[in-house]
């Protein structure tokens, strides 16, 4: 069958092509696309705490070990990385692609198991590709450049890539629920053993991952428990969630402090922010509604706007409730997928993330590409005319984003001096790093491409020095739930502070080793007067070691 290799490598270009670009060196320095000037430069970091020692530190907080974060797609680049494959490789090349026609195959192989269908298994296959929202529609409405893909707050499947622990966390559920089908009608000891080691090891990869998956299988579970008394799938569901809770316990640092009881937040944003959907009328509504107490006018406000995120979100995936039948409750499989999608919905309605409110977004993900199943389902009976409309307006949203990864320059780029620099220091005695904490009013100063020290707060000294930085990539540290504000403080105050007795103090008490400084940056004084010494200079960075 032609189609299927072709939609595979159409689809492994879409998603793959702001990661086949970055992390490259060019004449004006290392390129970043999207938004890998924070994210890709993160994974560099860790994978370099890694190759250190497990547990990894914390790139950006240097002393701590990393708490509350999944860094087990980053353990596995690392392995790889420990056989002399380059880093900037495997994480912006080879996995995409790995990922990607992973993608590919598994979403064609568990759409036959359910609807048995070779056309469906390949219209699941273009929806998991090229699906997207209506966000196109918002930005016609009111007269913009067509984009919007995560008008509605999702982010879709062209930026599937862009997410490496989403994107291998997908991979596995589609995989484990494959491998659960074949349990269903021939168990084996070694099937189950594979099902609790991936859904038991799953939230190592992504939390919300492990979360929908243990659920879906302990739902399955008690129902065959119930009405079959068998307890088989129960005791997989228990093994797997020992594992996840093995796995998660020890590397939590109050978690539960991530997730903030918050109400329709996201729906609610997405109708008052312009960057979004933007509906003032609604919004107005809304807040005199509920100011005058009129609850009934105040709910109806509240469910057009639910109904506007959950069709934005979906796009022509819409079309998903008509490929969903009452005889699906019937298949244990399906009883899986219909417990996914809803506790991969919920949560978004009900909860934000601390740090970032918006995160808990990426529980949707999970309901998107499943969505996308029940809408090939029903592709397969729709007129001609009307599947032919379906097939052009589908990927609208995400072409554009695409389309943006083709321009001839990325937004942010680390420059050649600058790489200089830091991989001099990667040769150096290992130690703390202290660099200039991120101003973003001096992006001001540049223009596009912007050096990744102004471009954002991100951890690029840390992933191209091999160390750990005193304070680094703040809003990361805020995601992470770490105590930064001090460290924030003190290294703010240390480079406009003009006491030298506070400043030897500050490096003693925080062992700094060194002080990493693009020259954008001045030091207070003299650097003769502090208890350092220059050890690297070029056009464009100093960099300083403590002296005893």
């Amino acid at each position: 069958m032609i189609f299927l290799p072709v939609l595979i490598i159409l689809g492994t270009i879409f998603q793959g092509v702001a990661m086949f670009r970055s992390g490259i060196m060019y004449d004006f320095g290392i390129g970043y696309w999207g938004p890998l000037a924070r994210d890709g430069v993160w994974h560099e970091a860790l994978v370099g705490q890694l190759n250190r020692g497990i547990p990894p530190g914390n790139p950006g907080f240097a002393g701590q070990l990393l708490t509350n974060y999944h860094y087990f797609y980053d353990l596995l680049v690392s392995a790889v990385h420990s056989l002399g494959v380059p880093l900037n490789f495997l994480i912006y090349r080879f996995f995409p692609v790995i990922f990607s026609i992973l993608f590919g195959i598994g979403t064609y192989k568990l759409a036959n198991v359910l609807f048995k269908d070779k056309k469906v298994s390949l219209f699941s296959v273009f929806f998991a590709y090229f699906g997207s929202s209506f966000g196109w529609i918002v930005d016609l409405v009111k007269g913009r450049e067509i984009g919007g893909e995560s008008a509605f707050w999702a982010s879709q499947p062209v930026s599937m890539n862009l997410n490496p622990p989403f994107a291998i966390s997908l991979i596995i559920i589609i995989f484990t629920l494959l491998l659960v089908n074949s349990y269903l009608n021939k168990p084996k000891f070694i099937k189950a053993v594979i099902i609790i080691i991936f859904s038991g090891t799953l939230i190592g990869f992504k939390v919300y991952a492990g979360v929908i998956l243990l659920f879906g299988l302990i739902v399955l579970g008690l129902k065959k428990l119930y009405f079959e008394k068998d307890a088989k799938v129960l005791l997989i569901a228990i093994s797997s969630l020992l594992i996840s809770l093995a796995i998660l316990l020890p590397q939590s640092k109050s978690a539960l402090g991530l997730l903030e009881f918050n109400p329709l937040w996201l729906v609610n944003t997405m109708i008052d922010a312009g960057d979004r959907v933007g509906i003032a009328d609604l919004t107005s509504k809304r807040f005199t509604y509920l100011g005058s107490h009129q609850w009934l006018k105040f709910s109806i406000v509240e469910i057009i706007g639910l109904l506007i995120f959950f069709i934005g979100n979906l796009g022509t995936r819409i079309i998903g409730i008509f490929g969903i039948k009452k005889d699906q409750l019937k298949n244990d499989l399906f009883i899986i997928i219909f417990s996914i999608l809803i506790i991969s919905f919920i949560p978004t309605l009900i909860f934000t993330q601390k740090g970032n409110p918006w995160n808990i977004i990426q529980f949707f993900y999970y309901f998107l590409f499943f969505s996308g199943l029940f809408a090939a389902h029903s592709l397969r009976k729709v007129p001609f005319v009307l599947f032919g409309l379906i097939i052009l307006i589908t990927p609208i949203s995400s072409v554009a984003t695409f389309r943006s990864w083709l321009y001839p320059n990325p937004p942010a780029y680390l420059s050649s001096k600058e790489y200089e620099a830091l991989r001099f220091l990667s040769t150096q005695k290992d130690g703390t790093v202290l660099k200039h904490p991120f101003d973003q009013n001096m992006r001001g100063k540049f223009k596009d491409p912007f050096p990744l020290a102004v471009y954002a707060d991100n951890t690029y000294v840390s992933a191209y020095s091999v160390k750990s930085v005193y304070i680094e990539d703040v809003e990361q540290q805020i995601v992470l739930n770490t105590d930064y504000k001090s460290r924030l403080e003190s290294a703010q105050r240390f480079f406009v502070e003009k006491d030298l007795a506070w400043s030897a103090k500050f490096f003693k008490d925080n062992k700094i080793s060194y002080i990493y400084l693009p020259k954008i940056y001045p030091l207070p004084m003299a650097e003769g007067l502090y208890p350092i010494k220059k050890i690297f200079e070029n056009e464009e960075v100093n960099i300083y070691k403590m002296v005893q």
